[in-house]
């Protein structure tokens, strides 16, 4: 009896500091990170996410997440609280040309241009989601039959679905020019009516337009005398604001085409009609997918030019080089 009595004990309790966290899955299905989407480019795969952190009493920034290279479903952690949290592509290094003005609160924070009159930069494609009231309990002391692996808990008290959009549109400019064998390059191209700066939390751009500045470089000859060809160019911008359709604001191009014999050629066109049917055509959904590419087509005829003339006179402007496409025409 005494030997039975004395192997029963009472079992030793391990105290644990218990740390919830939570997990965001993200649904990046409508971006251009997702393998068959229309704007999916293998050299610019997504390489991570980053969170900001606002407390949701006072709607500031109280907390940047380090970028996570986890951005399919991250776990984050933070000191015991309420939060509204933001969730961009990437880290705020690999968008360079983008700036985030964190004294901003929460409803109010938007990416913007760092240009005041001339945007030369695109934007880097943006694609975001806000996530609100996200709530993270203090820590707990909890008891343990077995001695864990450590003295702090931490385990994923509950998961968040969020689905990720782009605050970017791109625009896809096509300029069908006669007379291209007058042509020895074109100096920078100019876009106006495009938002400064896009609400992040409710997708909307700016009321305040800046000028976008690109160079027309692409160059697809469509006839065999060289003396037609297609121009075009790709560019991402913030988009524009929705209240300027039906009005008096215009959007209007501006190419300058520099000429053989160094004289430059300017052209301006009145494309408003062009913004106008895009979002006739997309309004019902504007909304909901900014993905969608905005197309600006024109036609121009350049006058005749002699290459070298001998009364030319003045400064040789600067041009930039082509960037020829190639193309295989099976007789």
């Amino acid at each position: 009896m005494m030997m039975l009595m004395s192997c029963e004990r009472d079992h030793l309790y391990y105290e644990t500091v218990g740390r919830d966290k939570v997990q965001i899955n993200i649904d990046w299905s409508k971006t251009d990170f997702e393998p068959g989407s229309k704007g999916y480019n293998d050299d610019n795969q997504l390489n991570g996410v980053t969170i900001f952190a606002f407390d949701s009493a006072t709607h500031r920034l109280v907390n940047e997440l380090p970028p996570d290279p986890n951005w399919q479903s991250t776990v984050i952690r933070l000191d015991p609280g309420t939060y509204d949290l933001i969730v961009i592509n990437d880290s705020r290094a690999e968008l360079p040309s983008i700036r985030f003005d964190m004294e901003q609160p929460f409803e109010e924070f938007s990416a913007y241009t760092h240009a005041d009159t001339i945007y030369d930069d695109q934007p880097e494609y943006l694609a975001v989601s806000a996530v609100r009231n996200v709530s993270f309990k203090p820590e707990t002391i909890e008891y343990y039959h077995d001695m864990p692996e450590g003295y702090y808990r931490d385990y994923v008290a509950r998961e968040i679905n969020t689905v990720q959009q782009a605050v970017t549109k791109r625009v896809n400019v096509k300029v069908y020019v006669k007379g291209m064998n007058y042509c020895k390059g074109v100096q920078k191209s100019y876009i106006t009516g495009l938002a400064k700066s896009v609400n992040i939390v409710t997708r909307q751009p700016s009321e305040e337009e800046v000028v976008y500045g690109f160079n027309l470089v692409n160059r697809e000859f469509r006839s065999s005398d060289y003396s037609e060809a297609m121009l075009t160019q790709s560019f991402n911008c913030f988009g524009f604001n929705e209240k300027k359709i039906g009005t008096d604001d215009k959007f209007e191009l501006t190419i300058n085409f520099v000429l053989v014999d160094n004289t430059v050629h300017t052209v301006k066109a009145d494309v408003t009609e062009q913004f106008e049917e895009w979002y006739e055509e997309h309004k019902g959904d504007v909304g909901l997918d900014l993905d969608l590419d905005i197309d600006v087509a024109m036609d121009v005829e350049l006058p005749p030019a002699v290459e070298n003339p001998e009364d030319v006179e003045g400064l040789a402007p600067e041009t930039v080089p082509w960037n020829d496409i190639i193309q295989n025409i099976i007789l």
